[in-house]
């Protein structure tokens, strides 16, 4: 299990990667991130 609680990222600039984040993924799941550019995926 992966589990991401309140998780934030901010660069030096500013800018908001993420923003108190949560998620829980179990063992089986498979979980596909979408997003604009410079929404925070790679962040993640």
């Amino acid at each position: 299990m992966i589990t991401f609680d309140r998780v934030s990222k901010r660069y030096e600039e500013g800018y908001d990667a993420l923003r108190e984040i949560s998620v829980c993924i179990d063992r089986d799941e498979l979980v596909f991130l979408t997003g604009h550019s410079g929404a925070g995926k790679s962040t993640m």
